[in-house]
Protein backbone atom coordinates (compact mmCIF):
# COMPACT_ATOMS: atom_id res chain seq x y z
CA UNK A 1 0.00 0.00 0.00
CA UNK A 2 1.24 3.71 -0.66
CA UNK A 3 -0.59 6.54 0.20
CA UNK A 4 -0.51 7.56 -3.89
CA UNK A 5 -2.89 4.67 -3.79
CA UNK A 6 -6.58 5.14 -4.37
CA UNK A 7 -8.46 6.23 -0.97
CA UNK A 8 -10.98 4.59 1.46
CA UNK A 9 -13.75 7.03 2.45
CA UNK A 10 -15.13 7.94 5.65
CA UNK A 11 -18.29 9.57 6.35
CA UNK A 12 -17.73 12.39 8.86
CA UNK A 13 -20.57 15.27 9.90
CA UNK A 14 -22.50 14.63 6.63
CA UNK A 15 -19.17 14.60 4.32
CA UNK A 16 -17.51 11.77 2.48
CA UNK A 17 -13.67 11.76 3.99
CA UNK A 18 -10.71 10.57 1.94
CA UNK A 19 -8.38 8.92 4.41
CA UNK A 20 -5.30 7.33 2.59
CA UNK A 21 -3.26 4.46 4.47
CA UNK A 22 -0.08 2.38 3.74
CA UNK A 23 1.95 0.20 6.79
CA UNK A 24 1.01 -3.03 8.11
CA UNK A 25 -2.44 -2.53 9.94
CA UNK A 26 -1.12 -3.77 13.66
CA UNK A 27 2.11 -0.49 13.20
CA UNK A 28 2.34 1.93 15.38
CA UNK A 29 -0.05 4.51 13.86
CA UNK A 30 0.94 7.71 13.02
CA UNK A 31 -1.84 10.36 11.80
CA UNK A 32 -0.32 12.99 9.01
CA UNK A 33 -2.30 16.31 8.54
CA UNK A 34 -1.53 18.13 5.53
CA UNK A 35 -2.02 21.86 4.88
CA UNK A 36 -3.76 24.59 3.44
CA UNK A 37 -4.51 23.32 -0.54
CA UNK A 38 -2.95 20.13 0.14
CA UNK A 39 -3.75 16.49 0.18
CA UNK A 40 -2.89 13.64 2.13
CA UNK A 41 -1.04 12.03 -0.95
CA UNK A 42 1.80 14.55 -0.32
CA UNK A 43 2.93 12.86 2.64
CA UNK A 44 3.82 9.63 0.21
CA UNK A 45 7.90 10.66 0.14
CA UNK A 46 8.22 11.47 3.83
CA UNK A 47 6.35 8.16 5.06
CA UNK A 48 8.25 6.15 2.76
CA UNK A 49 11.39 7.42 4.07
CA UNK A 50 10.22 6.87 7.75
CA UNK A 51 9.60 3.48 6.45
CA UNK A 52 12.68 3.03 5.35
CA UNK A 53 14.34 4.06 8.75
CA UNK A 54 12.21 1.67 10.60
CA UNK A 55 10.70 -0.74 8.16
CA UNK A 56 7.28 -2.13 8.76
CA UNK A 57 6.99 -0.30 12.17
CA UNK A 58 4.43 2.05 11.16
CA UNK A 59 0.80 2.34 10.80
CA UNK A 60 0.33 5.85 8.30
CA UNK A 61 -2.75 7.72 7.96
CA UNK A 62 -3.15 10.68 5.66
CA UNK A 63 -7.21 11.89 5.71
CA UNK A 64 -7.50 14.78 3.31
CA UNK A 65 -9.15 17.11 4.73
CA UNK A 66 -12.77 18.74 4.18
CA UNK A 67 -13.16 20.38 1.19
CA UNK A 68 -9.48 19.31 -0.07
CA UNK A 69 -8.24 16.33 -2.22
CA UNK A 70 -11.07 13.79 -3.02
CA UNK A 71 -12.80 14.52 0.39
CA UNK A 72 -16.50 16.32 -0.44
CA UNK A 73 -17.04 20.25 -0.13
CA UNK A 74 -19.55 21.81 1.87
CA UNK A 75 -19.65 24.29 -0.30
CA UNK A 76 -20.23 27.26 2.59
CA UNK A 77 -17.56 29.10 4.81
CA UNK A 78 -15.29 26.87 6.67
CA UNK A 79 -14.37 26.93 10.22
CA UNK A 80 -11.40 25.92 12.18
CA UNK A 81 -12.97 23.69 15.14
CA UNK A 82 -14.68 22.02 12.32
CA UNK A 83 -11.19 20.04 11.60
CA UNK A 84 -11.16 18.88 14.78
CA UNK A 85 -14.12 17.38 15.19
CA UNK A 86 -12.91 15.98 12.05
CA UNK A 87 -10.38 14.48 13.28
CA UNK A 88 -11.48 13.05 16.09
CA UNK A 89 -14.72 11.72 14.37
CA UNK A 90 -12.07 9.89 12.22
CA UNK A 91 -9.53 8.44 14.94
CA UNK A 92 -13.20 7.24 16.75
CA UNK A 93 -14.48 5.60 12.91
CA UNK A 94 -10.67 3.93 11.75
CA UNK A 95 -10.75 0.28 12.60
CA UNK A 96 -7.82 -1.57 15.18
CA UNK A 97 -6.36 1.90 15.99
CA UNK A 98 -4.96 1.90 19.45
CA UNK A 99 -4.58 4.97 21.49
CA UNK A 100 -1.98 6.83 21.92
CA UNK A 101 -1.24 7.79 18.54
CA UNK A 102 1.48 10.14 16.74
CA UNK A 103 -0.07 13.11 15.13
CA UNK A 104 2.67 14.92 12.47
CA UNK A 105 1.03 18.26 10.61
CA UNK A 106 2.03 20.43 8.19
CA UNK A 107 1.80 24.09 8.24
CA UNK A 108 -2.20 24.14 8.96
CA UNK A 109 -2.28 20.47 9.69
CA UNK A 110 0.17 21.05 12.21
CA UNK A 111 -1.79 23.93 13.96
CA UNK A 112 -4.79 21.51 13.96
CA UNK A 113 -2.83 18.77 15.40
CA UNK A 114 -1.00 21.43 18.28
CA UNK A 115 -5.02 22.19 19.34
CA UNK A 116 -6.12 18.59 19.22
CA UNK A 117 -2.80 17.32 21.54
CA UNK A 118 -3.83 19.90 24.14
CA UNK A 119 -7.64 19.22 23.61
CA UNK A 120 -7.32 14.85 24.03
CA UNK A 121 -4.04 15.13 25.76
CA UNK A 122 -4.90 11.16 26.66
CA UNK A 123 -4.69 10.39 23.28
CA UNK A 124 -1.82 11.45 21.41
CA UNK A 125 1.81 10.16 22.88
CA UNK A 126 4.07 12.33 19.79
CA UNK A 127 3.81 15.84 18.31
CA UNK A 128 5.33 16.58 14.98
CA UNK A 129 4.57 20.06 13.78
CA UNK A 130 6.71 20.63 10.46
CA UNK A 131 6.98 24.36 9.86
CA UNK A 132 3.77 25.67 11.72
CA UNK A 133 2.63 27.59 14.82
CA UNK A 134 3.14 30.09 12.97
CA UNK A 135 -0.44 32.46 12.35
CA UNK A 136 0.17 35.76 13.53
CA UNK A 137 -2.10 36.87 16.19
CA UNK A 138 -5.27 38.88 14.94
CA UNK A 139 -5.42 42.28 14.76
CA UNK A 140 -8.73 43.29 16.43
CA UNK A 141 -8.98 47.04 14.78
CA UNK A 142 -9.62 44.98 11.62
CA UNK A 143 -12.60 43.03 12.71
CA UNK A 144 -15.73 45.19 11.09
CA UNK A 145 -13.75 44.65 7.73
CA UNK A 146 -12.99 40.88 8.46
CA UNK A 147 -16.90 40.66 8.63
CA UNK A 148 -17.82 42.52 5.86
CA UNK A 149 -15.96 40.47 3.55
CA UNK A 150 -17.49 37.61 4.98
CA UNK A 151 -20.91 39.41 4.51
CA UNK A 152 -19.79 40.35 0.96
CA UNK A 153 -18.91 36.68 -0.14
CA UNK A 154 -22.26 35.34 0.92
CA UNK A 155 -23.62 37.67 -1.85
CA UNK A 156 -20.29 36.89 -4.58
CA UNK A 157 -19.53 33.20 -3.50
CA UNK A 158 -15.58 32.70 -4.29
CA UNK A 159 -14.95 30.56 -7.76
CA UNK A 160 -11.75 28.80 -8.92
CA UNK A 161 -10.21 29.92 -12.32
CA UNK A 162 -9.65 27.45 -14.83
CA UNK A 163 -5.93 26.80 -15.81
CA UNK A 164 -5.19 25.50 -19.45
CA UNK A 165 -3.13 22.53 -18.63
CA UNK A 166 -0.55 21.02 -15.72
CA UNK A 167 2.28 22.79 -17.14
CA UNK A 168 0.15 26.10 -16.63
CA UNK A 169 -0.64 24.73 -12.98
CA UNK A 170 2.93 23.11 -12.17
CA UNK A 171 4.34 26.77 -13.18
CA UNK A 172 2.25 28.18 -11.13
CA UNK A 173 3.18 26.00 -8.31
CA UNK A 174 6.72 27.06 -8.68
CA UNK A 175 6.61 30.24 -8.15
CA UNK A 176 5.08 29.91 -5.12
CA UNK A 177 7.71 26.91 -3.73
CA UNK A 178 10.68 27.32 -6.10
CA UNK A 179 12.30 24.86 -3.56
CA UNK A 180 10.41 22.09 -5.30
CA UNK A 181 12.20 20.65 -8.17
CA UNK A 182 10.27 20.16 -11.65
CA UNK A 183 8.93 16.50 -11.07
CA UNK A 184 7.68 17.09 -7.69
CA UNK A 185 5.74 20.64 -8.95
CA UNK A 186 4.32 18.08 -11.48
CA UNK A 187 3.38 15.50 -9.24
CA UNK A 188 1.56 18.29 -7.09
CA UNK A 189 -0.08 19.94 -9.60
CA UNK A 190 -2.09 16.08 -10.90
CA UNK A 191 -2.87 15.93 -6.83
CA UNK A 192 -4.32 19.79 -6.28
CA UNK A 193 -6.21 19.90 -9.65
CA UNK A 194 -8.76 18.33 -11.13
CA UNK A 195 -10.16 18.20 -15.04
CA UNK A 196 -12.60 20.27 -16.16
CA UNK A 197 -13.95 21.53 -19.74
CA UNK A 198 -11.08 23.59 -20.73
CA UNK A 199 -8.02 22.48 -18.21
CA UNK A 200 -7.88 21.63 -14.77
CA UNK A 201 -9.09 23.46 -12.04
CA UNK A 202 -7.93 23.08 -8.10
CA UNK A 203 -9.31 20.54 -6.36
CA UNK A 204 -9.61 22.47 -2.87
CA UNK A 205 -13.75 23.58 -2.28
CA UNK A 206 -13.10 27.70 -3.96
CA UNK A 207 -15.27 28.67 -0.32
CA UNK A 208 -11.62 27.91 1.33
CA UNK A 209 -10.85 31.45 -0.40
CA UNK A 210 -13.54 32.84 1.78
CA UNK A 211 -12.71 35.63 3.85
CA UNK A 212 -12.56 34.45 7.91
CA UNK A 213 -14.33 36.57 10.30
CA UNK A 214 -13.14 35.03 13.60
CA UNK A 215 -9.64 35.00 13.26
CA UNK A 216 -6.78 33.45 15.22
CA UNK A 217 -5.91 34.64 19.05
CA UNK A 218 -2.74 33.97 20.36
CA UNK A 219 -3.68 33.81 23.97
CA UNK A 220 -6.34 30.90 23.33
CA UNK A 221 -3.98 28.81 21.41
CA UNK A 222 -1.13 29.29 24.49
CA UNK A 223 -3.60 28.15 26.77
CA UNK A 224 -4.68 25.35 24.49
CA UNK A 225 -0.55 24.49 23.76
CA UNK A 226 -0.24 24.47 27.77
CA UNK A 227 -2.45 21.34 27.75
CA UNK A 228 -0.47 19.47 25.88
CA UNK A 229 1.42 16.15 27.55
CA UNK A 230 3.00 14.30 23.77
CA UNK A 231 6.83 14.68 23.30
CA UNK A 232 6.94 17.77 20.79
CA UNK A 233 9.16 17.84 18.18
CA UNK A 234 9.13 20.92 15.58
CA UNK A 235 10.51 21.24 12.65
CA UNK A 236 10.99 24.52 11.27
CA UNK A 237 12.13 25.61 8.05
CA UNK A 238 14.76 28.31 7.54
CA UNK A 239 14.01 29.39 4.34
CA UNK A 240 10.35 29.37 4.59
CA UNK A 241 8.52 32.82 4.22
CA UNK A 242 6.23 31.86 7.07
CA UNK A 243 9.78 32.30 9.00
CA UNK A 244 8.86 36.26 8.40
CA UNK A 245 5.11 35.85 10.27
CA UNK A 246 5.73 35.71 13.72
CA UNK A 247 9.10 37.28 15.26
CA UNK A 248 11.45 34.76 16.67
CA UNK A 249 10.84 36.20 19.81
CA UNK A 250 7.33 34.90 20.00
CA UNK A 251 7.68 31.88 18.47
CA UNK A 252 9.96 31.03 21.14
CA UNK A 253 6.95 32.14 23.89
CA UNK A 254 4.61 29.70 21.74
CA UNK A 255 7.11 26.66 22.01
CA UNK A 256 8.00 27.50 25.68
CA UNK A 257 3.92 26.73 26.25
CA UNK A 258 4.78 22.89 25.76
CA UNK A 259 6.33 20.88 28.46
CA UNK A 260 8.67 18.37 26.58
CA UNK A 261 9.83 19.95 23.10
CA UNK A 262 12.37 19.20 20.78
CA UNK A 263 13.29 22.05 18.34
CA UNK A 264 14.99 21.81 14.91
CA UNK A 265 15.42 24.15 11.80
CA UNK A 266 16.03 22.90 8.73
CA UNK A 267 18.85 24.59 7.09
CA UNK A 268 18.40 25.73 3.53
CA UNK A 269 14.45 24.24 3.52
CA UNK A 270 11.26 26.13 2.39
CA UNK A 271 8.34 25.84 3.52
CA UNK A 272 7.12 22.27 1.87
CA UNK A 273 10.22 20.79 3.53
CA UNK A 274 8.19 17.40 3.55
CA UNK A 275 8.56 17.45 0.06
CA UNK A 276 11.80 19.34 -0.65
CA UNK A 277 13.82 17.24 1.90
CA UNK A 278 11.84 13.86 2.91
CA UNK A 279 14.76 11.91 4.23
CA UNK A 280 16.28 14.78 6.30
CA UNK A 281 12.87 15.44 7.80
CA UNK A 282 12.56 11.73 8.96
CA UNK A 283 16.06 11.33 10.36
CA UNK A 284 14.88 13.65 12.36
CA UNK A 285 11.91 11.79 13.31
CA UNK A 286 14.05 8.78 13.98
CA UNK A 287 16.30 10.46 16.21
CA UNK A 288 13.15 12.30 18.34
CA UNK A 289 11.63 8.65 19.02
CA UNK A 290 15.13 7.54 19.53
CA UNK A 291 15.37 10.23 22.39
CA UNK A 292 11.82 10.06 23.56
CA UNK A 293 12.10 6.38 24.27
CA UNK A 294 15.28 6.43 25.55
CA UNK A 295 13.85 8.71 28.50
Amino acid sequence: MSLLDPPNHFTLDGLAHAVRESGPRAGEPMVLLHGFADTGASFASLTAAIDAEAPGRYRFIAPDWRGHGDTGHAGRCYWFPEYLADLEALLDALPGLAAPITLVGHSMGGQVASFYAGLRPERVAHLVTLDSLNVPDADSSRAPRRYRRWLDAHRAPPSHAVHPDLATVSERIGRRYPELDGDTRHMLAAQWTRPVDGGRQWRFDPWHRAPFPQPFRIDDAMAIWREVRAAVLCIDAEDSPARALVAEADMARRRACFTDLTHRVMPGCGHMLHLEAPERVAALIRDFFGETRRA
